[in-house]
């Protein structure tokens, strides 16, 4: 099995109330729960930290990227292949709410 990195990019601000990312947390908690062969890893990503373009060029006072690009977190998954990746990703109720890009990682 390869890794793959599933990106999840915003479609506009990240800002919601608790309550509605606690069902969405619990939405994605379920839909992880179907495909534990394949889950690897995913974690939520802060708004902060810096971006660096250069040696000479740090921005640190963000949004690192355009806001409507924002990435707001990334999953790992085990797939055999780019297409079992892919349809992982298309069963993932995030994407609802968010682009998801899939990125194979490098072994």
């Amino acid at each position: 099995m390869n890794q793959y990195l599933l990106l999840i990019k915003g479609k506009g601000a990240l800002d919601y109330s608790p309550e509605e990312l606690q069902r969405r947390l619990d939405e994605y908690q379920e839909w992880v729960k179907t495909i534990p062969s394949h889950y690897v890893n995913d974690n939520r990503l802060e708004q902060t930290g810096v971006h660096i373009k250069s040696k000479d060029s740090i921005v640190t006072d963000g949004p690192f990227i355009e806001t409507k690009e924002i990435i707001g977190g990334f999953i790992i998954l085990q797939a055999k292949d780019l297409d079992q990746a892919t349809s992982l990703a298309l069963s993932c109720p995030l994407l609802k709410y968010f682009e998801i890009i899939v990125r194979p990682i490098v072994s």
